[in-house]
């Protein structure tokens, strides 16, 4: 068995502000270096029982500063593709061997944060400090009212989710809204220090900038026209279908399970 260390995982969903969130406690050194250390890039052969070991390790590895503190952040895909490909509960598992605090971060304003979403995707562009590298992406965003729809319940199915596991597996948490913590992150910041019995100052400033602009209120503006006059699409409301590849269609063939598209939904249509 493992010493135990302490850990941090914060649970949430795209353009929560858990960039910016995760950016503070990262400035430290001393808090973890947190971020999606389970997403698809970092997800490596071989999989299944064999790839649970590396994987673990690697992955606290990756989000661990010298002082043995490590933070994770989780979206419900994260979870769910390890649960797929590794048959590994990544969060079960390291609340069960290590001090765990979790901290679930949510965002009260449900279209201004799909209508974010919907912007990365299209651009590519996650952050102020990022920048698109694929040729895919637009360098203008373009509105789209079925994507925006579809984000939105894609938003709310994931904290849904998320609260789901939380009192299925009566694992204890603090719960902290973006709002809430735009103009004083001191609350959050304290809860980190006190689990990792640390006595740290108040929070750095983050070199992150919001990146709502004039495009964000217009589409805002738009989207809420565009619901009173048509509703919601009925698209929105029943998660995405088994994933069209060629793969999927000779599991389907050799009668094995096929795999599910998590994500939910394109923002290009």
């Amino acid at each position: 068995m493992p010493t135990p260390k302490k850990g941090l995982v914060t649970l949430t969903m795209p353009r929560s502000g858990s960039t910016w969130l995760s950016s503070l406690t990262n400035a430290t050194n001393q808090m973890g270096l947190a971020d999606e250390w389970l997403d698809f890039k970092y997800l490596k052969r071989p999989f299944g029982p064999r790839g649970r070991p590396p994987l673990y390790a690697r992955t606290l590895r990756s989000g661990s500063t010298e002082n043995g503190h490590f933070a994770v952040k989780l979206f419900p895909r994260h979870l769910l593709q390890v649960m797929d490909g590794y048959q590994m509960d990544f969060l079960r598992k390291c609340c069960r061997e290590h001090e765990v605090k979790i901290i679930l971060l949510t965002r009260k304003d449900r279209v201004a944060q799909a209508i974010s979403l919907v912007r990365a995707m299209q651009t590519g562009k996650w952050s102020s400090s990022r920048t698109a590298k694929s040729s895919r992406y637009q360098q203008r965003p373009r509105y789209n009212f079925g994507a925006i729809s579809q984000a939105a319940f894609h938003i709310g199915r994931g904290y849904d989710f998320w609260r789901s596991y939380l009192a299925l597996g009566d694992l204890p948490y603090e719960a902290f809204s973006y709002e809430s913590l735009i103009d004083d992150t001191v609350p959050y910041f304290n809860t980190v220090n006190r689990h990792f019995g640390l006595a740290l100052p108040a929070p750095p400033k983050s070199d992150l900038v919001v990146q709502r602009d004039h495009i964000t209120d217009e589409w805002r503006s738009r989207f809420l026209e565009d619901v009173k006059t048509f509703g919601i699409p009925a698209s929105t409301f029943s998660p995405k279908q088994p994933a069209k590849t060629p793969l999927n269609a000779l599991r389907l063939l050799l009668g094995r399970p096929v795999k599910i598209d998590r994500f939910g939904y394109n923002a290009f249509a």
